[in-house]
């Protein structure tokens, strides 16, 4: 989004409307993709999430990739994207996401002096909104409420850039010296955004494209395509029945055959079997190899039996520290 766009009353109206504020299906990204906006790299997205109840609104193809991938972790049991760093002092994040759970938490600081004072403290320059004098609202693209066996509810806040990007390769048409500028200005926000968390105790990851494994993430958007439109309390019946029935079955013909006998079983057409098989991918309720291509005329890529509480091996959250 252009920061030329901004007025002060558009930014009245957006705080009103309770923009960066709320949790789960009740939050409101600080940005949102319109008809008007452009995309930081790639496409724009607005993507469903069935087990939230909300829509995302992602800048990137990088973004929508990263957020498919923490929507198949049920670990993770909130994605909050374009995520507002204010810039005057306000209590922490973790007190509206986490509520009364955030206070027992003695390694976090229940206040922030604002992404103003953090600048400052670094000696970075913080940005105005365009034709005013209004201090800019930064953004961290995804905010993680993450939910272990064994640990409180904690955060874990991502920053997801193209890793060409980061090096300045983008942009060819600007000079050298143009890209160098631009590549400094963006880790100088970085750099803000990293002491903004860490100031509170936050868990704060750079995301790029290279921790993305290919095969993982097509085979994840394969399956949220059975899953997108939400899950009725039947099909959640029906999908602790084809678990059950997947797991106690040793085949290893075509995919597409064993769906086909399942759906015979359970007196289904198979169009509803490979959508129970999707669900469950999602939801990590089978053991599978994700490495590996999942397709319908291949056999099935069984895994390991994991746990869907546990972090599986793709997962960003494997580089937060105490965790992998």
């Amino acid at each position: 989004m252009h920061r030329t766009a901004i007025t002060n009353t558009r930014l009245v109206n957006w705080l009103k409307a309770g923009r960066g504020q709320g949790v789960g299906k009740e939050y409101r990204p600080w940005i949102q993709v319109t008809k008007q906006d452009h995309a930081s790299h790639g496409q724009s997205h607005i993507l469903p999430n069935p087990f939230i109840g909300r829509q995302h609104h992602l800048l990137s193809d990088l973004e929508r990739s990263i957020c498919v991938l923490n929507m198949a972790q049920p670990v993770i049991i909130d994605i909050q994207e374009q995520f507002p760093l204010w810039p005057h002092a306000h209590i922490s994040p973790a007190l509206e996401i986490l509520g009364s759970e955030s206070e027992s938490t003695i390694d976090s600081l229940l206040e922030s002096p604002g992404s103003v004072a953090v600048a400052k403290q670094l000696k970075i320059r913080h940005a105005k909104f365009v034709g005013l004098q209004v201090p800019y609202i930064y953004t961290t693209d995804q905010v993680l409420t993450v939910k272990l066996p064994g640990h409180r509810t904690f955060l874990v806040a991502l920053s997801i850039k193209y890793w060409s990007d980061l090096r300045g390769d983008l942009n060819t048409e600007k000079t050298k010296e143009q890209r160098i500028r631009a590549r400094k200005a963006k880790f100088r926000k970085l750099r803000l955004e990293r002491e903004y968390w860490k100031s509170l105790g936050i868990h704060w990851l750079l995301v790029t494209d290279r921790q993305v494994q290919e095969q993982v993430y097509l085979n994840l958007e394969w399956a949220l395509s059975g899953a997108i439109q939400g899950v009725t309390d039947n099909e959640v019946f029906l999908v602790k029945q084809f678990v059950s029935a997947w797991n106690a079955a040793k085949w290893d013909g075509r995919l597409l055959d064993q769906l086909k006998v399942i759906s015979v079983v359970f007196k289904i057409n198979t169009g509803m079997a490979v959508r129970l098989l999707k669900i469950a991918i999602m939801r990590g309720l089978i053991p599978v190899d994700l490495t590996r291509p999942v397709h319908l005329q291949l056999p099935f890529p069984h895994g390991e039996n994991a746990s869907p509480l546990s972090i599986p091996s793709w997962s960003v959250l494997k580089h937060v520290r105490g965790l992998a």
